[in-house]
């Protein structure tokens, strides 16, 4: 019982709603274009 409970804790942690994937992918592309990684990004 120990273990399972710490597996499924660690487990659920990292667990993140595609809303907040969206917004994170959305800041990283948007920090890339801005340092000149990226001249632009075809929608």
């Amino acid at each position: 019982m120990g273990a399972e409970t710490v597996g499924a804790k660690t487990r659920n942690r990292w667990k993140l709603s595609l809303d907040t994937w969206a917004v994170l992918v959305a800041f990283l592309l948007a920090l890339l274009v801005r340092t000149g990684v990226f001249k632009h990004i075809p929608w």
